[in-house]
Parts: structure tokens; sequence; C-alpha cells
């Protein structure tokens, strides 16, 4: 068969035996040279003691890589040995199946009870091929060696209705393994990315928003044994629980509950490890290492934050002057989530950023939190701040809270003193490990993420041959509605008569030079720099006391100003669908804005005509003379008397 692949056990175990000899090579190479050091204060004496001390400390540190170097290669040769193994032991239980004296279930055809490992099991396939069971999934974000999926007590889980419980299936699967049918109906599909705001206040984005944790419904709480946080970071993806949500141009066909594909399959799902999955990966292998310190604890809900965040910083190469990042992870009983903001309007993400779907944004839900006219965090400077305001406000409603909060910039005192029980990181730098500036089908753009589902039907709609049209008008019209809606701040005078002279050129065919978008550029990078001294500094101010100031009209004022600038200067680019949904969701930024009013344009309604008559000048009108009259000495007088009328037929 063309896709078959031929696996020989006996290599399998000749690689296993090639890794125990590297194992015995590097605990050699490791081992300290006791005889140099026994006769090095001999020969060098009491001067070279601190040169002493430190070879000390080198070859110590030295000998622990190696042996944890060494204790891998034991582990991959006892995988590959166990490969090994299982693949011999399902290869005999196909051939037996296919002879016929076994039927697909382990069930002797003769009457004798078979066993009750379904092929392949051991190798991460499935654990009962019957509805209502799933596979058995350990916790992904292990840190311990050799964690891995964990099969179920006896090869099989028992079938487990919609509020079954872990301690209810009796599975005794070590490491926080949690059957993947438990608490999630059989015909559960694939999250949406973001659900409608009329969902209300009983919609959790602990499991709508961001997709995590969708498949364990049974994650334990804070404090305890985690469960895993994104299933596209395991290292078996559960079918049909939670994967993440397809890309837009992709079908949202769901799985069979027991990961199936037709009756009797029981081929294993394909392992989706997403990059971004990926990167976490290699970051927790990376925070496992000997760090030469003794019992040292790894958060993953901390190294999933600072990867994200890190990734992120990475992706802006120039960021905007003093703008700031936060990323959160909340755990409830729902599963866990990942949210990330700045500190620039309302959650702002630059253009060119492409996050994993599982993210989401406070921004997205504040209005389900009573905050109509607008949020109080907006124009603080620090947004992990925001994070943690969100976190008390949000927590109570989801039963979750906060994990793990790391920032671009330092975090506050007041925040470490609050969560105690949080791991937090400040001072985060750029980590290249992932591109978040490339799409892929685990990812979205700002406006997938954040946007309104109503502008992302209407960018769809739009024809490709009317994009940059529309474009165009997206910032015409943003431009017009802030000239008559809002007041010029002082900062934002000379960006609005460079942006409208760059509007103007672009609406009349004009071609607008490198010098007109440079100039645009640097008044947007000034107008940025202004915005400094008006973001607020809440650090005196109590968690969850912040409230709407009005004084934030003129940074929210500037803040319009910029999403402005950042729709015209799109248009420097080629023209491209992607280009319109950047300038969408600037767009948005801005005229659904809960504080924006917008203004209608003026009509103008014509005056009513007056018509003067010219006045001529030197002629008179007089009364014309009658010729004709009564005869000269003609009178006409009134009878004296009435004559009297009778009435015939009195």
């Amino acid at each position: 068969m063309p896709d078959s692949m031929d696996i020989d056990p006996a290599v399998l175990r000749q690689l296993a035996n090639q890794h125990d000899q590297v194992a015995v090579d590097t605990r050699n190479w490791s081992e300290p040279p006791h005889e140099w050091l026994g006769t090095f204060q001999d020969s060098y004496g009491k001067i070279a003691d601190p040169v002493y001390q430190a070879l000390q400390r080198y070859y110590d540190a030295r000998q622990k890589a190696g042996i944890a170097l060494a204790l891998e290669h034991n582990h991959t040769a006892e995988a590959l040995r166990a490969a090994a193994d299982n693949y011999e032991k399902t290869d005999h239980e196909s051939a037996s199946v296919i002879n016929g004296s076994v039927d697909p279930r382990g069930n002797d055809r003769h009457g004798a009870q078979g066993p009750a490992t379904a092929p392949g099991n051991d190798a991460g396939a499935l654990a009962n091929s019957q509805p209502g069971a799933g596979p058995v999934q350990a916790n992904s974000l292990d840190s311990r060696p050799g964690a891995g999926p964990v099969p179920p007590a006896h090869g099989a889980v028992p079938d487990q209705g919609a509020g079954a419980s872990p301690e209810d299936s009796g599975s005794g699967a070590p490491n926080g393994a949690v059957p993947a049918a438990a608490g999630r109906p059989a015909d559960a599909g694939v999250s949406p990315a973001q659900p409608p705001v009329s969902e209300g206040l009983g919609t959790s984005p602990i499991s709508q928003v961001s997709g995590i944790g969708d498949g364990d419904s049974t994650a334990a709480p804070i404090g305890g044994d985690r469960a895993p946080l994104l299933n596209g970071f395991a290292d078996t993806v559960i079918p049909g629980a939670g994967m993440p949500p397809m890309s837009s141009d992709q079908s949202a066909a769901t799985a069979p509950a027991d990961g199936t594909t037709g009756a009797g399959d029981a081929v294993p799902p394909p392992i989706l490890l997403t990059p971004f999955g990926a990167a976490v990966a290699a970051a927790k292998r990376q925070e496992a290492e000997p760090a030469h310190v003794v019992n040292a604890f790894v958060d993953d809900d901390l190294v999933i934050a600072r990867t994200l965040l890190g990734a992120v910083l990475a992706a802006v190469d120039a960021p905007a002057i003093g703008l700031s990042w936060a990323v959160s992870v909340m755990r409830g009983p729902e599963g866990s989530a990942l949210f990330i903001t700045s500190n620039e309007g309302r959650g702002w993400l630059p253009a060119g950023l492409f996050l994993p779907r599982e993210v989401s944004s406070p921004w997205v839900w504040d209005e389900l939190l009573g905050a109509e006219g607008g949020s109080p965090w907006e124009g603080v400077s620090d947004p992990a701040r925001v994070l943690a305001e969100f976190g008390l406000a949000w927590g109570p409603k989801a039963g979750a809270g906060l994990s793990a909060l790391v920032s671009s910039g330092p975090i506050d005192s007041s925040l470490r003193a609050r969560f105690t029980e949080v791991a937090m990181e400040g001072l985060v730098g750029p980590a290249y490990d992932v591109d978040l500036r490339t799409p892929t089908d685990d990812t979205a753009d700002r406006l997938g993420l954040l946007g309104s589902a109503s502008t992302a039907e209407m960018v769809a709609a739009v024809p490709d041959s009317a994009v940059q049209a529309r474009t165009v008008k997206l910032a015409a019209q943003a431009h017009a509605q802030l000239v008559r809606s809002q007041a010029t701040p002082p900062e934002s005078a000379e960006v609005r008569v460079l942006r409208d002279r760059v509007l103007a050129a672009v609406q009349a065919g004009q071609p607008v030079s490198r010098q007109q978008w440079d100039e645009l550029r640097e008044a947007d990078e000034l107008l940025a720099a202004a915005m400094l001294s008006r973001r607020v500094d809440v650090g005196r101010v109590d968690l969850g006391a912040l409230r709407i100031d009005e004084e934030g009209s003129l940074l929210r004022a500037m803040v319009f100003e910029r999403r402005c600038d950042e729709l015209v200067l799109l248009l420097a680019q080629e023209p491209s669908r992607q280009g319109l949904r950047d300038a969408a969701y600037a767009f948005e930024q801005i005229m659904n804005h809960p504080r924006f009013v917008e203004v209608p344009a003026a009509v103008a309604v014509p005056e009513t005509e007056r018509v003067s008559h010219p006045a001529v000048s030197g002629i008179s009108v007089v009364s014309p003379t009658l010729a004709a009259g009564p005869p000269t000495g003609a009178s006409v007088s009134a009878p004296e008397s009435v004559p009297v009328v009778e009435q015939v037929g009195g």
C-alpha cells in the first residue's frame, strides 16, 4: 500500500540500545576530574582558591546537566522498547481479528473473554470502540519526566453520563487523567471563537470565547493538579472534545464523540500540534531543565502566558511609544482561558498580528459586566492591572480565578500582595520561538478574534474589485466623523491637517508622495508620545475601586485620532482583503466605542428664492381722463318714494 508504514521492532530496540550507550557516555563525560582537582590547591596555592571554588561549581553544574541528559536518553530508550512491544502486541491482536478467532471488541468468538484493550491502546489509540467511551489523556502540561497519555485501568473506560466525574469513572488514571467523554455530550462540536453578546451573563468566556478546556469539565480547582490548558498543546488530541475552531474558510464539521470515523473504525486520530503549542512545549522543556535549584517548581500556566506574550512582542517589531502588553490565564471548573490586552484604547491590537484562536480579550466582555457607558479600565497605564480587574469582575460569575499573569512592564507590588497564589512575571521580553505574523489554520487576525460578526460578514461580501474603494471609504468616513463629533485636541491639530491632505489626494486619484506618508507617520508617533502623560497610574487605587473619569475624554479623543491615522496609513499598502479587514477593525475601534457619539452630517436646505422687481425711475402713473359721460345739463336723482309692487293673486 502506498500509505503504509513498515515498522521493524528490532530497529526500535537497536535505537534504544544506542540511547542507553549515549546515556553511559554522557555520565562518564560529566564526571569531574577528581584527580586534577585534588592536586589543584597544592599546585597553585591558596592564592588560586577563588579559581578552585569556581571550578568546583562549574564541574558540579556540568555533572548535574550530564545526569539529566543521560536520564532523558534512558527515558527515550524505555519508550522505544515499549513502542516495539506495543507494536508486536497490536500486530498479534490484529492478526487474531483477521483470522476470526477474536472479534474487534476483544471477545473470543468461542466464548472466552479476550483482552479488553483495543488494538494499539497503549500507544494512544481509542480505549474502547463502544459509544460513550473516549481516550484518556494525561496532563499534557505535566512537567514531570515521562508524562504522556495514560491508559485507563484494565484498558477500558466505562460509559459515563454527561455529569460523570473522574472519581465516578473508577479509571484510576494517574497524573490527573480525565476521560474525554466526561462532562460533555456526545454530539459536542467545535466551540465558536466568540459568542454573541446576547447570550448574557450566563455565558462564560472560560469555555465559550477561548475554546480552552472545552473537553475537560472536571478540571481541578486552582492550587490543585492542573488540567491541560489548551488541547492544541497536548501530545494527543481528544477527538470531538474541545478542538480549536477551524479557520473562517474551513467547514466547522465535528468529529464523532468516540473519535471514530465509522463503525468499527479503531484508528487513532492524528496528532495535531499547532506552532504555538510546539513553542509552549519547547518552553516547558526548557523550563524543566536543571536550573541548579533543588525542587524547583515549574508553573505551566506561567509558561504558556509568557510564551504568548513573548511571541506577541516579537511580532510587533516597532511598538508605539508607551505601548505595554499583558497576558493572563484564568482557570475554573469549565476549563481555562487566555486573555491579552494592551494599554491603548480598548485593548488595541496592531495589524499583522495573528493570535491563537484560544485567546480572548477582557474588552469583549466588559459590557456584560454592566459597563454600559464604557469601562473604567480604559486609560490605565498598567495592562496587568486591567487583567487583574477583569479577573475580579468576571471570576465570581464564571467560577474562575487568575492562575498566571505576565506583563511587558513591571508588575505592581499591590498586585503581588493581592494575588499571592498567582504566578506572576514582569518585564517579559520578545521570544522568537513562534511567528505570529504569518496566518495559520489555528490563528486568527484581530478582526476575527475581537471584531463583530456583522463587520466580518460585510468584509466578506465585498467583491475583490471594490476592496480598495471600501478601504478608502472607511478611512474617509472615520475622518469626517471625528471632525464633526470631536473637538480637535491641541496635540492632534497637525495630524488632522496632514491626514486631510492625504485623504483628499487619494480620493481625487492623485499620487501621494513618500514624504507625505512619512510626515503622517511622524505626526502619529508624536501623538503617541503625547499620550504618555495622559494615561492614569492607578497604583494607589484599591482593586475594584476604579470609576469612569470624565477627565479621560481627552486621552480617548487622542486614541480616536490614532485609529484614524491607522486607517489612512493602511492606504499606503497594496490593496488586499486583509488590509480591508484591518481597516474594518480600526473603524470599529472608533465607531463602536461606547463613549463615541456619532454626529450626523448637516443637511443643506436651499433658501426660498425672492423675486424682486426693479423700480423704474422718471415715469409717473396717472389715472386716464374719461371722455365719455352724461350729457351736459343732465342730472340723475333718486326717486322720492319707493314704488309699491302689488302681489298678483294676493
